[in-house]
């Protein structure tokens, strides 16, 4: 027993010394000020505050609402942790609040708020931001290795594949590697609006007397893009019937017109995008097999992640989308809570539901930066045990949570605390008006919880006092 007993120490020790050998994490600050936004973090650990003393924090916030050693974060055998450094007021991770004094486990990818600084903590070392960003923008580890992929495809020849949910920037990513091949073309085509006459006429042209209205000849998108890159985004739609004909292009660079008997080829380069589960596809019959497999095997495919797993990049987009619709951007766009709102939604529709929702802020003349009663949130982005912090992972396509309830009616009297079946303390429920997220179920409500006291001032944020009125007023963006 003894023996057995001491070689469990020697792996655990074991253990303990390859992790405080392992590359280390980095803290990057996702909105607020600091002298370096980025600071990597050590296996001895790191400490969090704002300046002042004689004993200055690693990495110092320009923030007045923190301590001047505020939290410390810290690696052990069970992984990173933060532990509050004696804080006033503590702060919240990922959504969920810690109390001075507490420590709290650290994923990949979590989000810290003290104060009216946001944090984003990596398990990795920081990367090198290149001068290129604007292939695929973002601080975040992911969109700098889709940077580093994207450019070995725009050297390399042969087909691609791109996937990722609808949103993650597919044609963003195509357009890049048809610039890469500027002065060629590059023909972009959408397969969802394709039946099958029409996309062997679009894709491959047709001859005179073809088929009924084929009054002329048409040159196909194939020929058009020549040398350069045809873009066929939502393939996985494309008709089966169409498919086998495009496998014979991608093998061989060989097709015939529709109604000719002519044998053509073409140089162009296909760039296809889809954001369903392809394999799914083949295996319910609707997506050929082997034109997946073709489509894999020139270059490995480009898999685009969500905006949900890059929280550092939701300002970095906004304050673009910003730029790009009234071209100029405010220095702080959105107030802390708000910020946080917006990096702890899950965005199912990604970047472009991003770009709705900052091109309809910018074009309302509300007071800069936002405040978060100003936005008509969903309720997934709410503080709760079932909000979209705790299942951002788990549910990645969540919809926003809509009102199942019908609206209660209103007294003249409000109680002063939540009803009994609300799992919400005073302390932590603080929806002002007619509705309630139910912390137990996640659901929304409007008869479990009524307002519970008055706002302390505009930018309360989801972190004191739970969602705004306007947040749960509609259930939806």
């Amino acid at each position: 027993m003894g023996g057995s007993e001491h070689t469990d120490q020697q792996d655990d020790s074991a253990r303990y010394q390859a992790r405080m050998s392992a590359p280390a994490a980095h803290m990057r600050v996702a909105h607020g000020r600091a002298p370096r936004p980025v600071m990597e973090i050590p296996a001895t650990g790191l400490t969090v505050g704002r300046a002042g003393g004689d004993d200055d924090a690693d990495l110092v916030l320009e923030d007045r609402r923190i301590s001047r050693r505020h939290v410390r974060v810290e690696a052990s055998v069970l992984g990173w942790h933060l532990v509050d450094a004696g804080s006033r007021n503590g702060g919240f991770v990922d959504g969920r609040p810690f109390e001075p004094g507490q420590r709290v486990a650290l994923a990949d990818g979590a989000v810290v708020r003290l104060g009216d600084s946001l944090l984003v903590f990596r398990a990795s070392a920081p990367g090198v931001i290149d001068g290129d960003v604007a292939m695929f923008p973002g601080e975040s580890p992911l969109a700098a290795a889709v940077r580093v992929q994207l450019r070995r495809l725009a050297g390399a020849s042969g087909h691609v594949l791109i996937q990722g949910e609808t949103g993650t920037g597919k044609e963003h990513a195509a357009q890049f590697l048809g610039r890469a091949s500027a002065p060629r073309p590059f023909v972009p085509l959408n397969c969802a609006e394709l039946t099958s006459q029409l996309a062997r006429s679009e894709l491959f042209g047709h001859v005179r007397g073809a088929f009924s209205g084929a009054h002329a000849a048409k040159e196909g998108l194939i020929d058009a893009a020549g040398s350069g890159v045809l873009f066929l985004d939502e393939i996985g739609e494309l008709p089966l019937d169409v498919q086998g004909d495009l496998l014979r292009f991608l093998e061989d660079g060989s097709f015939r017109p529709v109604g000719s008997t002519e044998l053509r080829r073409s140089p162009a380069r296909i760039v296809a995008a889809t954001n369903v589960d392809v394999d799914d596809f083949v295996r319910q019959g609707r997506f050929r097999r082997d034109l997946l497999a073709r489509l894999r095997a020139s270059n490995p495919p480009l898999e685009l992640p969500p905006l949900r797993a890059r929280p550092e990049d939701v300002a970095g987009w906004a304050r673009r989308f910003a730029v790009e619709a009234e071209g100029a951007c405010p220095a702080e766009l959105f107030s802390a809570g708000a910020a946080e709102c917006l990096v702890l939604y899950p965005w199912p529709e990604n970047l472009r539901e991003l770009r709705g929702l900052v091109r309809s802020l910018v074009a309302d003349p509300l007071d800069k930066p936002v405040p978060p009663d100003q936005l008509s949130c969903p309720s997934g982005c709410a503080r709760t045990a079932s909000g979209c912090a705790a299942t951002r992972a788990s549910r990645p396509r969540a919809a926003p949570l809509r009102s199942t309830s019908p609206p209660a009616r209103r007294s003249k009297r409000r109680s002063s605390r939540p009803a009994a079946g609300c799992a919400r303390r005073r302390s932590s429920c603080g929806s002002i008006g007619a509705s309630c997220i139910d912390c137990a179920s996640g659901t929304a409500s409007t008869s479990r919880c009524i307002a519970v006291g008055p706002r302390r001032d505009r930018d309360i944020g989801v972190s004191s006092y739970g969602p705004p009125a306007s947040m749960n007023a509609r259930m939806r963006w």
